[in-house]
């Protein structure tokens, strides 16, 4: 009796006819009477399904950002004049090097000399007429004070004189004339005390009021001499810093106002300012390192400061550039920095798989395919940060058509992954 020919499904002969394909494109040969086995299972000279394995490793997902960033002093500030005055000389021009304190600007200081002399002179003059008053003070305080003594041992006297004649009155022994002529002199010594302390009492006070006067004399004095002097140095107009005159707006024989502009000066040290998304800003610490490229080079700098506050819808930073970069002012490059997206397992996003609304991978295990359902947490170009897959694990890259859960493989290897850009 014939055997009847054993009936394959015909989902089963799609898959077959795929791996038989696969196999063959690999250059790998069957022997066995069909040809058909499922794949995940050998059947006799069928060869496994040759794939691309890459070994994993858990870590961040950093994403490479690029900024344009220009090169910018420091500071740069413009220097006014703070006193008026004819220029009488220009000392440095556009382009020059400034030491710090270092003139640049003179005006005619003339006036200002002569105003400087005449302001201590005056201070000269209070300080004497103050000392003046103070002698005279000194002088006559102690000779009224003597006087008010004087006048009060003369009381005293005549206050015994009177009591005694009083006494002697009623024994007889003096008149009522001579006890009249002692009471009067008794009263005249009490109006000579009470002038002498008020004389005292005067001259005390007017000499305090005097004297304070005079020394609220001589601290104004003082005071317009040293604001003569200011005005003096003034005219002198300095840079406030070490660094390079960008401007100057004067000429000799100008005639300046106080608060005119006088030049524009920029520090020696420099720095890249460079503006990101808000997104990017709250993972940019101070001390972060980026690179800035200029003309195919890139050097390495780090964040110095950020406000943190967008301005014009994105957040403005700095980078500090050492001082032994030679980066011209106004030289526009292009600032990268690294961004960590999210930690997880690191894969080539050529592993990852979709079915529906699920995404797996495959990874190898005992010469097979298992597969794996994943989380995506971030990707970035052609690497993704997982979840489901453990780290040391092989994963299958750009898997072939067919290849299925337990589908016996032989891997080829692939370049490792990492999540660094």
């Amino acid at each position: 009796m014939d055997k009847l020919p054993r009936l394959v499904p015909a989902g089963a002969a799609i898959v077959a006819l795929v791996v038989a394909f696969a196999g063959c494109s690999r250059g790998a040969s069957s022997s066995g009477p069909s040809g058909n086995s499922p794949p995940g299972q050998t059947g006799p000279g069928l060869a496994d399904i040759s794939v691309r394995a890459s070994a994993v490793a858990f870590g961040p997902l950093a994403a490479l950002h690029k900024a344009s960033g220009t090169v910018k002093p420091v500071l740069q500030s413009q220097v006014a004049s703070q006193v008026g005055g004819v220029v009488s000389k220009v000392l440095l021009k556009a382009g020059d090097w400034a030491a710090e304190g270092g003139v640049v600007v003179q005006l005619d200081d003339s006036q200002l000399q002569l105003s400087a002399k005449t302001a201590e002179a005056a201070l000269e003059a209070a300080k004497i007429n103050l000392s003046t008053l103070q002698g005279t003070t000194s002088q006559a305080s102690p000779r009224l004070d003597f006087q008010v003594h004087s006048a009060e041992a003369a009381l005293s006297a005549a206050q015994r004189n009177y009591e005694s004649k009083k006494a002697l009155l009623a024994q007889g022994g003096a008149t009522n004339a001579e006890v009249d002529e002692a009471n009067s002199a008794f009263q005249s010594a009490q109006a000579n005390l009470e002038a002498a302390k008020t004389a005292l009492d005067q001259n005390q006070k007017a000499d305090v009021q005097d004297i304070a006067q005079s020394k609220l004399s001589v601290e104004q004095a003082d005071y317009a001499l040293q604001q003569a002097r200011l005005n003096l140095a003034h005219a002198s107009i300095r840079a406030p810093y070490a660094g390079r005159i960008v401007s100057v707006n004067l000429m000799p024989g100008e005639f300046v106002g106080p608060d005119a502009p006088a030049f524009v000066i920029a520090s020696q040290e420099r720095e890249v300012d460079f503006s990101v998304p808000p997104s990017d800003a709250a993972s940019l610490s101070i001390g972060t390192p980026i690179d800035f490229t200029l003309n195919g080079e890139a050097r390495r700098l780090s964040l110095s400061r950020s406000p943190n506050v967008p301005v014009n819808g994105v957040v403005p930073f700095v980078a500090n550039v050492p001082g032994s970069l030679a980066l011209p002012f106004g030289a526009v490059g292009t600032v990268s920095y690294s961004l960590v997206l999210a930690r997880g397992t690191i894969i080539p996003t050529g592993a990852i798989q979709t079915n529906e609304d699920k995404n797996y991978a495959f990874v190898i295990e005992n010469s097979k395919a298992v597969e794996r359902p994943i989380t995506i947490l971030a990707e970035s170009g052609d690497t993704a940060a997982i979840a489901g897959v453990e780290p040391g694990s092989s994963v299958i890259v750009n898997p072939p058509p067919g290849l299925m859960d337990g589908s016996a493989v032989k891997a080829i290897p692939a370049a490792s992954v990492d999540g660094s850009k």
